[in-house]
């Protein structure tokens, strides 16, 4: 009875086992399910592999298909790692009792008994390594048979091929084949693939360890060829070419792309193809170095470029089809340095954005008439701003687009004072300058002049508006998984009219002609609108240009922020981009921008009315909403008065001068000057309520100096025209 009993007890023990043993086999196993820990190649649009992401293991992982191996590196696994992998089935029997054998009666060297399928699982499952030596052991071995139930060969093999640890941080044969000698799998030679497998016991073996284990290797694979004393001697080749032959071979100029677009994917996947254009990012990259040879004697030793091209079908986005972030990423020093995303003053190439939310929010027009004369603007609280121009000449009266077409930087000042600095800060911010962390006030009136800095990136992007219509593209980087990898959103900046009057402004050379001359660098054979930005001490060279197709950025400087040997944003960027765009354009028909929302007016440059037979004339493409009725009819007056209108050029409002009791009053006096006061028929001023001023028929004048609070007040006979406060301390 017992034994009946106990017999039960020992069939459903076993069955139990057996039953949860085939619940475990049967455990179906996907192959895509091994391929979890592959890195992303990242390829370019032509499909060259340029580099690859990290995995969660901070290890490089190629997958490549098996039939993409050369079939003697199939023959040189099997022969070191599991010669009879082809007839078991994931336990070798034979190798086991082998292995036991020598355990126990060998004091020598000792064979293993894991098959290759018995690797995989270890691979597959890295926190078994800290089991018990026979829970451990019992897990591979039943864990092998289940992939070779539920797997090929050919699947088990491939999966190996690609995730056995080979070197460093280098995972699968594929990586450590196109880290260590430059090459894709497919073009591996016998030796080379010797090499690798050696690696796979040992990943760092000494020079000795490693030469034995090589020679050993070759003695058993059916392949003819010498031995050697040091098998590192395979990756001398390419290793010494990567560094004393990069420019001529490996010139790098992918690689800032790559480390910038490393840090941007976070999806998991196979291949990441970029938008990138390999060939074109190799013109542009000698390019960039061709005109660098001729800029080295005025002090310049680095540059940046970016080319964003149109989306076909697409009203919101634009691609990234190079990107250039200095001259060689492998130079010691600043190489690996991304120009092309650092920030650094934007100099005037801000000023476009500026009117274009200007005359966006109604304040002027393109033919609005400015006043580019010396004036100092009040910062509040006692502080001034006295902007120069870059020439330090003052043009008088002029419209906003010869203004902006000639990037004088008085009338912009205005501009920003006029809709008020918070305004275009914010401005800037909702065109993706995100960088901009300060108060509006921190950056003050000089934001208008590019002092809060841009990057290449943030400038093209920007620039891209006007060629989307006024809509702030979103920037395409390529695809991951078929879906798009996209730079910033889209948003709308300003309205498409402003978008197309701004365009046709910095297309027009006659607008620019008065400060960069008949012919330069801004100059295209086909139509192309351009700004230019130089920073103080011209530290900063920039130019970008657009037309219906792409846009082109150029920054040309030094790293370390020294100053260039006057180098302007025409001069330095300026012929980087003149070249880029020819080359994008030498086979493309030279389209003429089509106008939807403005037509050409002829207006009188003094008056910015329409223009009459005897007046200055300069045509302007303006919207067709704000075309003017009135025609000027005081054009050879040359004292119209401008938009800035009758008032004090200084002292401005809240000034305080400083009273030093050591000099003679008389050296100390305080300098007055008026703005328009020609306009005027009795102008007069009265001076703290008191004194009766004549002002000279110039408008200027002077004052005694002594301290305390003071007024200004201009009359023009009765009636009160301007008025100032200021005070000496």
């Amino acid at each position: 009875m017992i034994s009946k009993k106990v017999n039960i007890i020992i069939i459903l023990l076993g069955g139990g086992i057996l039953f949860t043993l085939a619940a475990f086999l049967l455990r179906p196993i996907y192959f895509e399910s091994l391929r979890n820990h592959s890195t992303v190649r990242i390829v370019t649009e032509e499909g060259t592999l340029i580099g690859r992401g990290k995995n969660s293991n901070q290890t490089k992982q190629d997958w490549e298909q098996i039939r993409e191996y050369p079939n003697f590196v199939l023959e040189i696994i099997k022969i070191a790692e599991d010669k009879r992998f082809d007839s078991h089935h994931g336990v070798d029997l034979l190798a086991g009792f082998n292995s036991i054998r020598s355990y126990l009666f060998s004091k020598g060297k000792r064979g293993g008994a894991s098959t290759i399928t018995m690797q995989l699982v270890r691979i597959q499952n890295p926190e078994i390594r800290s089991y018990p030596f026979f829970l451990r052991k019992s897990f591979e071995i039943f864990e092998a048979i289940r992939y070779e139930i539920w797997l090929s060969k050919s699947e088990i093999l491939e999966a190996y091929l690609n995730s056995v640890s080979i070197h460093s941080n280098l995972v699968g044969f594929p990586s450590a084949s196109l880290t260590l000698f430059g090459k894709h799998i497919r073009f591996l030679s016998v030796e080379e693939a010797v090499y690798l497998t050696v690696l796979i016991r040992k990943n760092k073996p000494g020079l000795e360890e490693l030469s034995v284990r090589y020679n050993n290797l070759i003695e058993r694979i059916p392949y003819e060829f010498p031995k050697l004393k040091d098998p590192n001697e395979l990756t001398l080749n390419f290793q010494s070419k990567s560094k004393s032959e990069l420019t001529e071979d490996w010139k790098g100029e992918n690689q800032h792309f790559l480390n910038w677009i490393r840090k941007l994917i976070s999806i998991p996947s196979e291949e990441f193809v970029s938008s990138l254009s390999s060939e074109l990012n190799s013109e542009l990259h000698s390019i960039v170095n061709s005109e660098l040879e001729g800029l080295t004697k005025w002090n310049v030793s680095n540059a940046s470029a970016i080319v964003l091209e149109r989306v076909p079908d697409k009203v919101d986005e634009l691609e990234l089809r190079a990107m250039i972030g200095s001259k060689n990423f492998f130079e010691d020093g600043n190489g690996m340095v991304n120009g092309s995303l650092a920030y650094r003053d934007a100099g005037s190439t801000l000023k476009p954005l500026l009117y274009a939310i200007a005359i966006d929010k109604g304040y002027y027009t393109v033919n609005s008439i400015f006043s580019d004369e010396k004036y100092s603007f009040s910062l509040g609280q006692g502080g001034n701003y006295l902007p120069r121009n870059a020439d330090l000449r003052y043009w008088g009266d002029l419209t906003l687009a010869e203004a902006l077409g000639n990037s004088r930087n008085i009338p912009a000042v205005t501009v920003i004072n006029q809709i008020g600095v918070p305004t275009f800060f914010r401005f800037l911010q909702s065109a993706g300058f995100s960088h901009l962390k300060e108060s509006p006030q921190f950056y003050g009136p000089g934001l208008a002049l590019g002092a809060g800095g841009t990057s290449l990136l943030q400038l093209t992007r920007a620039y891209g508006s006007y060629v989307m219509n006024g809509l702030l593209p979103k920037i395409r980087l390529g695809t991951i998984d078929k879906k798009p990898l996209y730079y910033g959103s889209t948003q709308r900046l300003f309205s498409p009219e402003t978008a197309e009057e701004i365009k046709f402004v910095l297309k027009d050379p006659k607008l620019r002609q008065r400060a960069f001359g008949r012919r330069s660098y801004l100059d295209f054979p086909f139509p192309v609108s351009i700004k230019t930005g130089t920073s103080k001490d011209y530290r900063n060279s920039w130019t970008v240009a657009f037309n219906e197709r792409y846009v082109v950025g150029a920054w040309v400087g030094n790293f370390s922020g020294e100053r260039t040997m006057d180098v302007s944003g025409s001069f330095g960027a300026g012929r980087i981009v003149q070249n880029i765009f020819r080359n994008l354009m030498k086979d493309k028909p030279k389209q003429e921008f089509t106008p939807k929302f403005t037509e050409t007016k002829s207006f009188c440059r003094l008056t910015g009315k329409l223009a009459m037979e005897k007046c200055p004339v300069i045509a302007l493409r303006i919207r067709k909403k704000v075309i003017p009725d009135e025609f000027c009819e005081e054009h050879t007056e040359k004292t119209k008065q401008s938009i800035l209108g009758v008032g004090f050029i200084y002292p401005s409002k809240g000034q305080i001068y400083l009273y030093h009791p050591s000099y003679e009053k008389e050296t100390q006096s305080i300098p007055v000057r008026i703005r328009e006061i020609k306009t005027l028929k009795e102008p007069k001023l009265v001076w703290n309520g008191e004194k009766e001023l004549i002002p000279s028929p110039n408008g200027e004048l002077r004052i005694p100096i002594f301290r305390g609070k003071q007024s200004l007040v201009l009359y023009d006979g009765d009636v009160q025209k301007a008025t100032v406060d200021f005070e000496v301390k």
